[in-house]
């Protein structure tokens, strides 16, 4: 027996998942030494081992386990998923938690999953794929995108959420590139993100760029080449069409003058749509470089972008490279950096000037001459063609960013962290508008803006984790200070000399009132602590607190305090939920309250200023530019929140459900002021908003097999928002085409109501109730009488009016809400509409069969509406400068006893129906998109092991806003609010959709 024992075999073996599929990298070690092996990349593994010993088979994410060799020369081993070491670590804020202890409301995108899409942005790449997380686009190349977490809960304070990128927090990331980033945290609940105190109301999103790992030095690259098109077209008049129109507005019979065959005007008819769009280019490259070993690592990615929009004379390029390092000094410190530089620039249009005149434009006015010489104004309106070509909307932007931390480990429990990071950040914007594009006899025009921005925040805290038996506990405690300074300079003339040197030597004059410079800063000083504590990972409570003092309040209301809160129950773990194991493998309850801040109002609100520019008699004087408010306090969001995490059938089907509720007082709001005061507005402290909502996301794994998987995910939320209180006497806040009032929500839009149009002169009657009567005529269309409900009237006759004029056969039928028969706008206006979706979401799908990858994106957006204020602006003002839609002309109302869905095209009737807002142009924005396909081939292992120098190839090609299934008929039923929070849905016609198609190439070496 004892020589037995010492014998020695050689053995040989494969080492697959529980899934079948080998497995490269797993430790074979021979029991009680330090000898083994590993496997190679298909899984296979051979070494030399005493016939009686035993062989410990160990990965990462794995359970370890031992088997008996028992004189066997061939030992074929499968792993088993440890589900505790697999569960995911998402980033909280200044620290790191397994999925599965998170008590908050917390969604994650990983780096695979943000780039399926190929975006330019990390926004768009987050589109459709996180429950409660509204991201809409604002259109053309590098307009970035607009991001809302749970609602909007401000009037006009900030309304995005805090940015934090490695620990550096920021206003926006669009100057990241989607490449760099590993994972992206949402801390969608106020206790999770309150640790970040007055800037978390609006929720946090949290980045973890890519870092390097130990191992031979990988290097990376990527190529993308993609196509663009319009995606769809508004609808536009015809030569027809205009002509019937420029008859019908003079009161002439549309159909008595046929067109002039042999006229040069209705013998043209161009598609100003085709004129100003292309098939646009996407050029996309990046090479990164990543390695290390156990004591330091390295990545650094550079990345170029050239994208050209499908509307003329638009574009964006943007140049990054980031690079990070992280060393371990010594066992006890350890520090990193991480550097960001990144140029971009973009080019754009006047898009009031250019898709406000596609809408409107006569369609038989020629952009050139036959000689190529572009026409100037005709009909007062710009040669829209060359508004594309020859305006400039150039904006430049020069980023730079600098992030360094030192962790000390003081006891095997404690730590000490200091970071310090800087953000400087050029902007330069360009515009002129060239003679082409003037008005007749104007010269050309122009601006420039310079802006410098300086930011740097320095923090030092301690962290402190400790076990003791079944419990766990955790500490932090910390100060940050934070500093911005904004200088700000803009020069803008009237009075260029030509259109060749556009620089500000070649202007007769600047204009003084819009010539300026500024400067500015503000800073904020906080100190902040958490405490975790869990009892075997089944009872968890997390409580943090924040106290932020910030430069923009009075010295009265100078500090905030932001408290936090969560508990969780993993039900699950508890002993009488084991027989429901094989089912319900996890199941956690929990819960949260908390009071998050607001503190992104402009700079000095609360106090008086002064400033000069204003002139008396010639003079160049100081005067009182802004009356203060040393009352004004911070605004808070109180939230809380109940959610249920599922996870079925050993968390192959994964369920999360929350439940939320949020409440914003001390609304930070410019008020209106009386003329008399001399001041427009001043911020003041207004009342409250509610938003409350339910939010559910499905995962599962649906087919898990060796050569085919299959995994889908499913998201879908709710949102209701509502004004609890306003300071106004009556309680409402009229805001151009919106209300703001008590009982309402924020997007409302305010007008009237269009019950249809008045079929004869005589439909127009009313009893004193406001039913409406039934004209009767004879046989040759002479008026009779009145019927109510089939008997003859005899009572008295009630006829609406606008403006004192009686409504006509071919006017609005108008809705009197106060009943006196007369609509005026402070009695018969009303809720019509609203800008914000109910319920949105998105599904995704994803099938792998060996080295093919298809995944397929849709999303989708109900309950909301859009205002089209460029279809009110051209039918309803009946003017010889602007043509109505082809809808507007074709189903308007001419001749008595027209049953009509609009009113009639002649201009003396325009004033009595041009009412706005109204119902007419309101249309509902649902829609479901399909917003991205990708089909990826990888080359196999097998294929890449011959070759020497790579070691892996990937292709793909994929289209994004491929179709889109909607009842709107603009250019995009997904709008954001371009700025402007309170006022969502409203189009003016911007940047169109555009369908794009790529393929791309990934190399590893």
């Amino acid at each position: 027996m004892e020589i037995l024992a010492q014998e020695t075999i050689t053995i040989s073996g494969i080492v697959t998942a529980d899934d079948g599929i080998a497995m490269p990298g797993v430790n074979v070690i021979i029991q009680g030494t330090t000898e083994g092996t590993i496997t190679d990349i298909d899984g296979k593994y051979m070494l030399e081992a005493p016939a009686a010993s035993e062989l410990s088979f160990s990965f990462i994410g794995y359970k370890t386990e031992t088997v008996s060799v028992s004189g066997r020369t061939s030992i074929n081993f499968q792993l088993k998923p440890d589900l505790e070491q697999l569960d995911e670590v998402v980033v909280i804020g200044y620290g790191k938690q397994n999925r599965r202890d998170v008590t908050g409301g917390i969604v994650s995108v990983k780096s695979e999953e943000l780039t399926q899409a190929t975006p330019t942005s990390a926004l768009e790449g987050m589109q459709g794929r996180l429950s409660g997380v509204s991201i809409t686009s604002n259109g053309g190349p590098g307009a970035g995108a607009e991001i809302s977490i749970r609602g909007t809960s401000t009037l006009n304070s900030g309304t995005g959420p805090l940015y934090v990128v490695d620990g550096q927090q920021m206003e926006d990331i669009n100057s990241v590139n989607p490449e760099d980033i590993a994972s992206i945290e949402v801390l969608k609940d106020g206790a999770s993100a309150a640790i970040y105190g007055s800037k978390s109301a609006n929720g946090v999103v949290i980045i973890t760029t890519k870092s390097g790992k130990s191992g031979e030095t990988k290097i990376n690259a990527s190529f993308v080449q993609g196509w663009s098109t319009l995606a769809s077209k508004i609808p536009v008049s015809n030569t027809r069409q205009a002509k019937i129109y420029a008859d019908a507005r003079k009161g002439n019979d549309p159909n008595g003058s046929p067109l002039d065959s042999l006229s040069t005007i209705y013998n043209q008819d161009y598609d100003y749509q085709d004129m100003i769009t292309r098939t646009s280019q996407r050029q996309q490259f990046g090479l990164s470089l990543s390695g290390g070993t156990e004591t330091a690592n390295f990545y650094w990615n550079t990345g170029y972008l050239n994208q050209d929009g499908v509307v003329n004379n638009s574009d964006y390029q943007r140049y990054n490279t980031t690079l990070n390092v992280n060393f371990k000094a010594t066992d006890w410190l350890k520090a990193g950096a991480r550097i960001m530089g990144s140029y971009s620039e973009q080019n754009g249009l006047n898009t009031g000037a250019v898709f406000g005149q596609i809408s409107t434009h006569f369609p038989y006015l020629p952009v050139q001459d036959a000689d190529g010489t572009f026409i100037p104004q005709t009909s007062s309106q710009q040669n829209i063609l060359a508004e594309t070509l020859f305006t400039e909307r150039r904006r430049r932007r020069y980023r730079g960013q600098g992030f360094a931390f030192a962790e000390f480990q003081i006891l095997p429990s404690l730590t000490f962290k200091s970071t310090l990071g800087v953000d400087v950040h050029f902007k330069r914007n360009n515009d002129f508008n060239p003679t082409i594009v003037q008005p007749l006899g104007r010269a050309p025009s122009g601006s420039q803006t310079t802006e410098h921005d300086f930011s740097f925040q320095h923090e030092n805290y301690l962290s402190w984790q400790k076990k003791f038996g079944n419990h766990n506990i955790s500490a932090m405690a910390g100060m940050q200070i934070q500093r911005w300074n904004d200088e700000y300079a803009r020069f803008e003339s009237n009075s260029f000399n030509n259109d060749i040197n556009r620089t500000f030597n070649n202007v007769a004059e600047l204009t003084a009132g819009a010539s300026r410079t500024e400067a500015e800063a503000h800073s904020i000083v906080s100190q902040y602590s958490r405490v975790t504590y869990d009892f075997k990972g089944k009872y968890l409570f997390t409580a943090t607190i924040r106290r932020d003092g910030s430069s923009r309040f009075g010295e009265n209301n100078k500090y905030g305090i932001f408290p936090g809160a969560t508990v969780g129950w993993r039900i699950s773990d508890e002993f009488f939920m084991e027989p429901l194991k094989p089912v319900l493998s996890n199941m956690k309850i929990r819960g949260g309250i908390s009071q998050n801040g607001n503190e992104r109002i402009p700079n000095f609100e609360s106090r008086t200023l002064y400033r000069p520019g204003y002139f008396y008699d010639g003079v160049n004087g100081i005067g009182v530019s802004q009356m203060g408010n040393p009352d004004l306090v911070w605004e808070t969001t109180q939230q809380a929140f109940v959610g249920v995490d599922l996870g079925l059938f050993e968390d192959k089907i994964n369920l999360n459900f929350d439940y939320y509720e949020k409440l914003t007082s001390d609304l930070l709001y410019s008020v209106p002021l009386p003329q008399e005061t001399g001041f427009k507005s001043v911020r003041s402290n207004v009342g409250e908003i509610k938003n409350s909502g339910i939010e559910v996301n499905i995962s599962a794994n649906i087919i898990n097999k060796t050569n085919f998987k299959w995994f889908s995910s499913f998201n879908i939320a709710t949102n209701v928002n509502e004004v609890v209180k306003l300071a106004e006497k009556d309680g409402q806040i009229i805001q151009g085409d919106y209300i703001i009032r008590e009982g309402g929500s924020i997007g409302d839009f305010y007008g009237y109501t269009a019950l249809g149009v008045f079929q004869y002169d005589e439909s127009n009657a009313f009893d004193d109730n406001g039913k409406q009567l039934t004209p009767i005529f004879d046989d040759e269309g002479n008026f009779q009488n009145y019927e109510l409900d089939g008997q003859e009237y005899t009572g008295e006759v009630n006829q609406l009016k606008v403006q004192n004029r009686t409504l006509l056969g071919g006017d609005v039928h108008w809705q009197d809400h106060d009943g006196d028969f007369n609509i005026d706008a402070d009695n018969d206006r009303s809720v019509i509409g609203n800008g914000l979706p109910e319920l949105f979401g998105g599904l995704y799908n994803e099938f792998t069969y060996k080295g093919i990858k298809l995944s397929i994106l849709f999303d989708f957006n109900f309950g909301n509406d859009i205002y089209k204020k460029y279809d009110q602006t051209r039918n309803q003002r009946l003017v010889t400068t602007v043509v109505p839609g082809p809808d507007r002309i074709e189903n308007a109302w001419y001749e008595q006893g027209d049953i009509a869905r609009y009113p009639t095209l002649y201009s003396k009737s325009a004033s009595k129906n041009n009412l706005g807002p109204n119902t007419f142009w309101l249309s509902k924005a649902d829609f479901i998109k399909l917003r991205s396909v990708r089909l990826d081939y990888s080359l196999p292992k097998s294929l890449m092991n011959k070759v020497s120098f790579m070691s892996d190839v990937s292709f793909y090609v994929s289209g994004n806003n491929l179709f889109t299934w909607t009842n709107f008929d603009g250019y995009n039923p997904e709008l954001g609010t371009n700025g402007n929070a309170l006022q969502p849905g409203l189009d003016n016609l911007r940047y169109p959709l555009s369908r794009e198609f790529l393929c791309g190439l990934k190399v590893q070496f």
